[in-house]
């Protein structure tokens, strides 16, 4: 997967990539927190190593379905309860589902890790 990261004005690092939701997850979801980077990079690693088959890790606005091989990412519906509760003439959307492989995931964790303690 390719990426980039950047710092926007105020400092912040954000996260171009190829597959968009994994650069706004990086960029909204997890940012500087260091322990959630380290917390996932340990969770691939147990997926790799076979210790684990599958995870499900939840953040702000992502959900990631992690096994053995592949990740999935989608985002949350944030906001509403249920459908039934949006405001009048508003349109419930699908969420977003992309995904990659785990060694994809992890290169851009360990590079993501890297760049926040720059």
């Amino acid at each position: 997967m390719d990426y980039q990261f950047f710092r926007d004005e105020g400092s912040l690092p954000n996260a171009s990539c190829e597959i968009a939701a994994f650069g706004d997850w990086l960029s909204h979801d997890i940012g500087n927190d260091k322990a959630k980077v380290a917390e996932l990079i340990a969770i691939v690693d147990s997926l790799l190593r076979a210790e684990k088959k599958h995870v499900e890790f939840v953040s702000k606005d992502y959900r990631l379905q992690l096994n053995q091989d592949e990740v999935e990412i989608a985002t949350l519906f944030v906001g509403f309860a249920d459908e039934d509760a949006l405001p009048e003439g508003t349109e419930f959307e699908d969420p977003l589902l992309e995904g990659c492989g785990l060694d994809d995931l992890q290169h851009l964790l360990l590079a993501w890790q890297e760049f926040i303690l720059e």
